[in-house]
């Protein structure tokens, strides 16, 4: 019942291969491509990829990687992803689950990049369609009910009506089919109101798969026509295939005495799914007429359609039908008696089962081959008394021939008492050889057992020892960033002690060059008020000297700026949390940072809210992240090779008394975005891998949040949101 279902709720999900009509649609837009440009061609390429998912999916994965390949420098087009939603059901449609999660999870993060609902929507659906394929139903019913609110909240009929019919399968494949019918019902409400034929129809198929699977074959049979029905009218050849193979179900499980209407309903499904090219439904269609050949024992008809399909199903390859295949092939071989066959499939099952990572059927066909090892012993013991049986009826007859031709009795009794003692001594020598037999039987399950267990262990001992190397290269990486840190300390504390040294003779100078300034002053006026000989000169001396004094004023003042700013740098990080302005914060990282990325001709674009309250924190800590994050954006654009090298960073008062800060680059971007605040995870040469993980801990220490992205135009963005006050 559970393959049933599970292979019910995948024919499903990919009935709607397109017809003979749709098939003149997709060679019309092949031949479309040809003459459109620009926005029409992307769209023409959409529809292409949407037409063929299902009855060409290879074609929809070329179509669709080279429509993401032409657009690749394109901002404007905002369809990514759609045609990555797209792309990944078509190889889903193919049986490749582990690759088409993947385009799935990249279609939500470009759905987020270009806040797109609708397509963040339906990639949860997908998602949680896989999870329904694979019975994970928690993983399934999570994203599906994420796909709901989105579909709630644009009020989006069709999206919901594709939420209800996933629910709708989740709760068929666990028995609950009351429930199942109920999100089957609001399904056919959302179609109804589309007024979509083909919507329409899958929304009654679901109904009848409930009913089937609930065991009113009757009902099922009533909403299946119905889907016959509307796939005439739509001309829609592989659903009008799919339903008749249901219909037959539906006779199957009614009545024995309806075989043959299921073989004619089966046989049409089979002949149909031929022309379409569709070996998948071709395997499946094959196990279900070898199953019905099996009830009617006719064995080698049985044999013929299994085989048939197997050989499909191992090509694809498709292991559910596989495992379905082997199966009925083992049942039918035994009702044959041909053990040789039987064994062969057997182990074919076996494999498949291990394939396919069952823990339940695993345990099934580790039981049927332990049944195929006991038969083969049992037979053994079958010959062994059968020699023992020809023995005794030897024995029988020289027992015959000894009475007749004895003529003593006494002799007559001596020969009969031999011989009994014979015939004792050849049972107990036949019980021996069982007990042998059993011993060794016994002897064999134990070696079996020590053998899994010293694997076991052995297993255990390399995890073991994998950990004990990954735990001892952690542990050097840390000790290499304590040295770091614990130099960087030393270091901070020697700026703070230099800068405060360099602040004393800064005073001196400042304030003794006023004094002079003044005087030269009242010394140039002197000469001017004076008749002498090189009165001229004097005064361009007096002039040059006065020159000279602002520049060494503009000097000082330059050094008592970078000695403020080193002093804020190497701020204590711990105490009490004051009031802090960001602003100011910003600006002291970057006259430190410009000075040592002054050469590497980077424009830094400064869009700071002159309004921007302060904030209560530890701001030697906050000071440290944005030393790191600013810092990451130069590094990122120092290794690039771009014409125009740009930084941007804003801030503002947000919602909710937070202030947000965005720091943006055009640099190469985040290669991967889902470990980038994991521990010892850098792509520097010489990085150990830490720094946002500690300026990730300070803003969560904080009450706050960091965030990174990557910019659809290139570079990468990283925010930061911060309370007015923390604890």
């Amino acid at each position: 019942m559970k393959i049933y279902i599970t292979l019910s709720i995948f024919l499903l999900v990919t009935f709607s291969s397109p017809s003979f009509s749709q098939q003149a649609k997709i060679d019309s837009l092949k031949e479309e491509i040809e003459k459109q440009k620009g926005n029409k061609l992307y769209k023409t390429y959409i529809n292409l990829v949407w037409e063929s998912r299902d009855l060409y999916p290879d074609t929809a994965v070329v179509y669709g990687e080279l429509l993401l390949k032409i657009t690749e420098d394109n901002p404007k087009f905002r369809e990514r992803a759609k045609v990555l939603n797209l792309i990944g059901v078509a190889i889903r449609n193919k049986g490749d689950y582990g690759t088409a999660f993947d385009y799935f999870k990249q279609a939500m993060l470009q759905a987020d990049i270009n806040n797109d609902l609708q397509q963040k929507g339906y990639s949860y659906i997908n998602i949680g369609t896989l999870f329904q394929f694979e019975g994970d139903h928690f993983e399934a019913l999570k994203n599906l009910n994420e796909a709901s609110k989105i579909a709630d909240q644009l009020q989006d009929n069709e999206m919901i009506g594709y939420c209800n019919e996933m629910i709708g399968k989740i709760q068929l494949s666990r028995g609950k089919y009351d429930l199942a019918l109920m999100h089957f019902q609001k399904m056919l409400e959302n179609r109804l109101l589309d007024n979509n034929l083909q919507k329409i129809a899958g929304a009654h198929l679901n109904i009848g798969e409930a009913y089937l699977a609930a065991g009113d074959p009757y009902l099922a049979r009533q909403e299946f026509l119905k889907v016959f029905d509307l796939a005439q009218k739509t001309d829609y050849q592989s659903l009008k295939h799919t339903v008749e193979a249901l219909i037959g179900e539906t006779y199957y499980n009614s009545s024995q005495d309806s075989l043959g209407i299921v073989l004619k309903y089966y046989g049409d499904a089979y002949k149909g799914f031929i022309d379409l090219q569709q070996p998948l439904r071709q395997a499946r269609v094959l196990g279900k007429i070898a199953k019905v050949y099996l009830d009617q024992n006719r064995i080698s008809k049985s044999i013929e359609a299994a085989n048939k399909g197997l050989e499909i199903a191992e090509e694809l390859p498709a292991l559910q039908e596989a495992l379905i295949l082997t199966d009925i092939l083992a049942k039918a071989y035994k009702k044959r008696g041909d053990v040789q066959n039987e064994a062969i499939v057997l182990r074919k099952y076996i494999y498949y089962v291990h394939l396919y990572q069952d823990e339940e059927k695993l345990q099934r066909a580790q039981m049927l081959e332990n049944t195929m090892a006991i038969a083969e012993k049992e037979e053994e013991i079958n010959k062994l008394s059968k020699q023992n049986d020809l023995s005794q009826e030897k024995i029988d007859n020289r027992e015959y021939a000894l009475i007749f031709l004895s003529v003593v009795f006494l002799l007559l009794g001596i020969i009969l008492f031999l011989l009994n003692q014979k015939t004792k001594r050849f049972k107990e020598f036949s019980e021996t050889l069982k007990s042998k037999t059993k011993e060794i039987q016994d002897q064999k399950f134990i070696i079996g057992e020590k053998v899994v267990e010293v694997l076991e262990l052995n297993e255990k001992l390399t995890e073991k020892n994998k950990e004990l190397e990954d735990n001892l290269i952690q542990t050097k990486k840390i000790h290499e960033q304590l040295v770091r840190s614990e130099k960087l300390a030393i270091v901070g504390q020697m700026m703070a002690v230099v800068a405060h040294e360099i602040n004393n003779p800064i005073n001196f100078i400042i304030n003794n060059i006023i004094p002079i300034t003044e005087n030269m002053m009242e010394v140039k006026t002197l000469v001017k008020e004076q008749e002498f000989e090189n009165k001229e000169e004097l005064l361009e001396d007096v002039e040059e000297s006065i020159l000279l004094l602002q520049g060494i004023d503009d000097g000082v003042n330059r050094i008592r700026e970078i000695s403020q700013d080193l002093k804020n740098a190497v701020k204590s990080n711990h105490g009490v949390p004051q009031e802090f302005n960001v602003n100011d914060s910003i600006n002291t990282t970057l006259n430190l940072l410009t000075k040592k990325y002054k050469y590497d001709d980077i424009d830094v674009t400064l869009e700071l809210d002159e309004k921007l309250p302060n904030i209560i924190c530890l701001g030697g800590k906050i000071s440290q992240v944005f030393i790191n994050i600013i810092d990451n954006a130069f590094q990122a654009l120092k290794e690039q090779n771009l014409e125009n090298k740009f930084i941007k960073i804003s801030t503002k008062k947000l919602k909710d008394n937070k202030v947000g800060i965005s720091v943006s680059d055009n640099g190469g971007g985040i290669k991967d975005v889902d470990h980038l605040f994991e521990a010892f995870y850098t792509t520097k040469k010489e990085g150990l891998g830490l720094g946002l993980v500690i300026s990730k801990d300070i803003i969560v220490s904080h009450k706050g949040l960091i965030n990174a992205f990557n910019n659809k135009e290139g570079g990468a963005t990283f925010t930061i949101q911060l309370p007015l006050s923390s604890d």
